[in-house]
């Protein structure tokens, strides 16, 4: 029988019809420990995309543990009869109690304990960011009636016996939707976490805080975001029986409230579904109406996102290699590029006329960028780029498009890197990835450079 105790809580705090949730989960692909084993190989908006279960010995755990949790969403179950259901796989398939947890593709061995406690961290982190990803959907789609968002952290009590401290210092913050606070602070913001998002009209606001909107809808500025590098040790035991040690930086973003910053959880600081509801192109429609500074901030904060996110990313869909049309934002366009290049003439001699620094990458051309029948772009180049067009030299014809160069090769003095973005259509105003490749250093004209 369904939960309703579960059902009623959840509905209470997310509310949104199940079907939202049940989608984003579903379309999740499930992928083996070779490359995904520790919960680092996993991050952020890449969980839009894949599910995942650190030190699962199996790709068969891991859709076993995917399919049940799919049910337990659908029909509404508590922990307790998901965990029921299986367990019994779980034991029979040799992932259950104190193990050595063996990745046979990585040759590594890691001494575990499955038991209730990890499983129901499982379970509570994929229904919630699921409900979450929903919620979030639903939201974006109500935000011209409701543009006010109110985090709210849930108090101690029965459902939450251990309340994260900093999180409350977040609660009754009202931010609009576009707001750049939610790139990095959407609930929930780390395993455990019971802190959610609910959306408000201006009455609505204006009726609960007893003031006008404009006195308590916050708007972030570059300096309330802080960010803070983290580097952690991650050791593995070979199957030879000696050990090698990992070193792994983690940067998360933080928000200033007045001298305190609050910290989401390693790799928590993102939005679930974000990416799933085409979140790069909703902000470029909102982005080009703020004002100046709030761009500012709104890019700034984009561009750390995106530059956090990116290499995950890639890591999936390489992974994956079954593209779905999926777009992701790959890069943002300097502004003096930018600047520049709207005088530029398109193939018909008209204004180019971008109106957008946001340059998107669909997992196709991820796929292209990576073949491997002709030189083309490494993986740990391609999931570098947000950072690399930055420093690339970058020219632009109606012909060729938009082409970033990077420096000769220090592999190969006579190759470089070429990276070309063009119009997505003749109308478009988007500037997306087209292709990538190695070229002779002399292939690169300063006649062009933006």
């Amino acid at each position: 029988m369904p939960d309703k105790k579960l059902q009623t809580e959840l509905s209470a705090l997310f509310n949104l019809p199940s079907e939202k949730a049940i989608a984003y989960f579903e379309k999740k692909v499930a992928l083996g420990p070779k490359k995904h084993w520790d919960w680092t190989d996993t991050m952020r908006h890449a969980h839009d995309r894949v599910f995942v279960v650190s030190k699962a010995t199996s790709i068969d755990i891991v859709k076993d543990i995917h399919a049940s949790l799919l049910k337990a969403i659908k029909e509404g179950k508590p922990y307790q009869e998901f965990a029921n259901e299986i367990i019994p796989t779980l034991k029979d398939k040799g992932w259950w109690g104190n193990i050595d947890a063996v990745n046979k593709d990585q040759k590594i061995v890691k001494p575990i304990k499955v038991d209730h406690r990890r499983l129901r961290s499982i379970f509570n982190t994929n229904v919630k960011t699921a409900y979450a990803a929903g919620r979030y959907e639903r939201m974006m789609e109500d935000a011209d009636i409701a543009p006010y968002w109110r985090y709210v952290a849930v108090p101690k009590g029965a459902g939450n016996k251990n309340p994260r401290i900093e999180h409350a210092a977040l609660h009754n913050l009202v931010f609009r939707y576009d707001d750049p606070f939610w790139q990095t602070h959407y609930a929930p913001n780390g395993w455990g976490c019971h802190c959610t998002v609910v959306r408000m009209t201006k009455r609505m606001v204006e009726k609960k805080f007893g003031k006008p909107v404009d006195d308590v809808v916050r708007e972030s500025k570059p300096e309330d975001f802080v960010t803070k590098t983290e580097e952690i040790e991650r050791e593995h035991i070979n199957l030879d029986g000696t050990v090698t040690t990992q070193k792994v930086q983690i940067t998360t973003t933080g928000y200033k409230i007045g001298n305190t910053v609050v910290y989401p959880s390693q790799g928590w600081d993102y939005a679930p579904g974000a990416y799933s509801v085409d979140y790069e192109r909703l902000l470029e429609t909102k982005i080009e109406t703020l004002p100046k500074e709030r761009q500012k901030a709104m890019f700034a904060q984009l561009s750390n996102q995106v530059i956090n996110s990116f290499k995950n990313i890639v890591e999936v869909e390489s992974a994956l290699n079954a593209p779905k049309g999926e777009t992701f934002v790959v890069g943002l366009l300097p502004e003096n590029f930018f600047n520049k290049l709207k005088s530029k003439k398109n193939r018909k001699g008209n204004d180019l006329n971008i109106e957008s620094r946001i340059l998107t990458i669909d997992d196709k051309r991820i796929i292209h960028a990576l073949r491997t029948d002709h030189p083309a772009i490494p993986k740990e180049v391609l999931s570098k780029l947000p950072e690399l067009i930055k420093e690339w030299a970058c020219t632009y014809t109606p012909v060729d498009g938009l082409v970033f160069y990077s420096e000769p090769l220090k592999s190969d003095k006579k190759k470089r890197y070429k990276v070309v973005f063009g119009l997505e259509n003749e109308s478009s105003k988007r500037l997306v990835f087209k292709t990538g490749m190695i070229v002779d250093a002399t292939a690169f004209s300063k006649k062009h450079l933006l």
